[in-house]
């Protein structure tokens, strides 16, 4: 059986950039231990004359056709960002 490890909800709220407090950790340790326990229940059916299933629905959806459609409203779609450079929209940069 796997366990959750402190150092493992560390690791994941890092990567996550997330502060927690340490009852957040708690939390999130219990629940990702009981999200563990029940894939380890699954495992134990026997699905061996199972056909797998992919998808429910039988039927293909139909596709339209794969045109360029011109966008009216680019001046409204700007006006939803605060900062506009050159005609471009101006977002932060990505920092490591």
């Amino acid at each position: 059986m796997v366990k959750i490890t402190d150092e493992l909800v560390e690791h994941l709220a890092e990567l996550a950039r997330l502060n927690l407090s340490e009852e957040q950790k708690k939390l999130m340790k219990k629940d990702m231990q009981e999200i563990l326990d029940y894939m380890t229940l699954l495992d134990e059916v026997d699905v061996s004359g199972v056909d797998p299933m992919y998808t429910p629905i039988s039927n293909e959806a139909p596709l339209r056709k794969d045109e360029p459609k011109p966008f009216e409203n680019v001046d409204g779609l700007r006006s939803n960002f605060p900062k506009e450079k050159d005609g471009h929209i101006e977002v932060p940069g990505i920092h490591r």
